[in-house]
């Protein structure tokens, strides 16, 4: 019998071995940081500005008392018109009422001139320190002058300066609120009393006639009239006048209107306006 070959043996290599990687750490996640809050800007504070300056209390109540006097004296003269006041308390209370305008009217004249003369004067000194601040400067840049002195005298100068302003300011307002007398007054509440005044002044000769005032009170209130008529005028002269010219144009409309020379509606609608006008006078 044949031999029998036994199978070739097969040698069988081993399956090389990949070499594990451990996977990577796992690192926590940091949770993100709340934004940041901006910081707020930086605000340079300024040192507070003066006080603005403020009409003294003197001044004020030495306006509002010769306004006060001056309606007082008004009113009476216009009671004693219409018979609501017998001639002698009349008498006693418009000498006295007068007497005080007189009064407070010389006392604002002299304050006046006592504010005005101040005034003055502090405005030379700020002029002789203005000038002494810029020699100052001239000297300290051409080194006659160090620093040290330099910004001595400089801030002792621009504090005088700076004190002399306000006190003008001041001064200013104040003269500016003298000038203005019967100030808390419209132009139509002056109107008024100009009214009543003249009105009085009017009838004056009629009262002598009737015998309420006798020539010795007539020659007493007669200047005193006229010179607070006078004194109206310089307040609201100048608005009576321009009120007297457009009621002469108004006066001129209407002529013009009656002749047929204009339209009805040209004749209305110039009159609104010139009314209008007249109007704005008194407000």
């Amino acid at each position: 019998m044949p031999k029998v070959m036994p199978p070739p043996q097969v040698t069988v290599r081993p399956t090389p071995q990949i070499p594990t990687v451990p996977p990577p750490a796992t690192v926590p996640r940091r949770a993100p940081e709340p934004p940041r809050p901006t910081p707020p800007p930086t605000v340079k504070i300024s040192p507070p500005p003066p006080a603005p300056a403020q009409v003294d209390s003197e001044i004020l109540k030495l306006m509002s008392d010769i306004t006060r006097y001056h309606e007082r004296r008004i009113s009476v003269l216009d009671m004693f018109s219409s018979g609501e006041v017998s001639g002698r308390v009349f008498k006693k209370l418009y000498d006295e009422y007068a007497n005080k305008v007189k009064e407070l009217l010389d006392f604002h004249a002299r304050k006046l001139d006592e504010l005005k003369t101040e005034y003055e004067g502090k405005g030379k000194r700020l002029d002789d320190i203005k000038m002494g601040i810029e020699e100052l400067e001239v000297r300290h840049k051409i080194g006659e002058v160090d620093d040290q002195k330099f910004n001595e005298r400089i801030n002792m100068l621009r504090t005088e300066e700076t004190r002399l302003q306000n006190a003008l300011k001041q001064l200013k307002m104040n003269i500016d609120h003298l000038g203005r007398i019967f100030a808390g007054k419209s132009p139509r509440e002056i109107l008024d009393l100009d009214a009543k005044t003249r009105s009085f002044s009017d009838a004056l000769g009629k009262l002598v006639e009737e015998g309420k005032i006798s020539n010795e009170a007539l020659d007493m209130i007669k200047p005193d009239i006229e010179k607070t008529l006078g004194f109206f005028d310089s307040l609201i002269g100048e608005r009576k006048e321009k009120e007297r010219t457009l009621r002469e144009q108004l006066e001129t409309l209407q002529a013009r209107y009656r002749v047929s020379e204009i339209s009805i509606e040209e004749y209305e609608t110039k009159k609104r306006e010139l009314q209008q006008e007249i109007d704005k006078i008194w407000t």
